[in-house]
């Protein structure tokens, strides 16, 4: 394999594919990146940790098509530092790979190309395809509340029906859940239910842009992702998704309209009072008014009031701020919908829309008063 490529478009390659890198893996290939130079003047780079891969197209100048692998972590901290000039690559017969640029001459290390494990293809599969924005905005608006806890793994993944003519991204770490619904042009009869790994939502929300579209392949074991000039695939969670249906609470008795800015103003002031220990702000409704107070001891006491909708009875409940606050910051209507019963049952915040319909649903436990 022989090449020439700008260090801009290397480095960005690299850049993209690089966060797939396990840290620490018993399999030495796996903190390679494979380079694949094809006749046509097109460089493949991929990465994988067996769950999840990457791969991604940059031009170049190829002189003799190839293969071969390098470590991900010297190659990036190499190319960063070059200068502003192409860089030649090529792999000798004895696996060594010869890097220049300008006056600089570096050796490193390849492995064998054959033992890189292989990017999955769907070549049976026709693809959905569908809006680089409207994916992202759903992963963004939901990915927040995945579960960090891999004793419950199906919750360490995002929730994706897809059918009926819409998009379905559920989100839950069972102390707070958040559903966000977008209609696509979804070919009558499909439908698909998937759980998507935590890590692959983070580098699709990376990746993908405003513009656009993406190409989306599902099979009974995997999903994949092209769009732009790379490619992302991954295993399926495999198990049993909470019914998300039966948590959403159907009536609420207590519903207060509040200004999204404000609000979160409000909690973010709120929450400089609390600590790790006691984390919780009571949030007390009347007519007209809300009530945000913390008290936490050794720290000292807050409390703030601000002007809402409301003309129910007075009820008062306590949440993590810190689940209020990512739900609103991610609202962008201009009115928030906060909906409780007691301090015993979940709330439910959601943007406040003229629409019957809602789109986007989060539902939170409530802490003991």
């Amino acid at each position: 394999m022989k090449i020439e490529i700008s260090r801009q478009n290397l480095l960005e390659a690299i850049n993209k594919v690089k966060s797939v890198v396990p840290p620490r893996s018993a399999l030495p290939i796996l903190s390679h990146l494979l380079l694949e130079a094809e006749s046509d003047g097109i460089l493949r780079v991929s990465a994988t940790d067996l769950k999840v891969g990457i791969e991604c197209q940059a031009p170049c100048e190829v002189e003799e098509p190839g293969a071969l692998t390098v470590s991900s972590q010297r190659l990036a901290s190499i190319t960063g530092e070059l200068p502003e000039q192409s860089i030649r690559i090529e792999l000798s017969e004895s696996n060594i790979i010869n890097l220049e640029c300008g006056r600089i001459r570096t050796k490193l290390y390849s492995m064998a190309p054959d033992e890189f494990p292989p990017v999955r293809k769907f070549e049976s599969v026709d693809p959905l395809i569908l809006s680089q924005k409207a994916l992202k905005r759903l992963f963004a608006k939901t990915s927040f509340a995945i579960s960090k806890d891999q004793a419950r793994y199906t919750l360490t993944g995002l929730l994706c029906e897809i059918g009926n003519g819409k998009i379905t991204a559920v989100a839950t770490d069972s102390r707070r859940m958040s559903v966000c619904m977008d209609e696509q042009d979804v070919p009558e009869g499909l439908n698909h239910q998937v759980i998507i790994p935590g890590k692959m939502i983070q580098e699709l929300e990376r990746l993908l842009s405003d513009e656009g579209e993406v190409e989306v392949y599902i099979d009974e074991t995997h999903a994949g992702f092209a769009f732009d000039s790379g490619r992302l695939v991954t295993a399926l969670i495999e198990g049993t998704f909470p019914q998300y249906d039966a948590v959403v609470p159907k009536k609420h008795d207590k519903e207060a309209l509040i200004d999204t800015t404000q609000f979160l103003e409000a909690v973010r002031r709120t929450r400089t009072m609390t600590n790790e220990k006691w984390n919780s702000v009571r949030f007390s409704l009347d007519k007209g008014e809300m009530t945000l107070k913390v008290v936490t001891p050794e720290v000292g006491e807050y409390q703030e009031e601000i002007e809402v909708e409301y003309d129910g009875e007075p009820v008062e409940v306590a949440f993590n701020p810190d689940f209020i606050m990512d739900v609103v910051r991610r609202i962008e209507e201009d009115k928030v919908s906060f909906n409780v019963k007691d301090s015993q049952n979940p709330g439910l915040i959601k943007p406040h829309l003229e629409s019957a319909e809602d789109t986007y649903l989060n539902v939170i436990m409530p802490i003991r008063i």
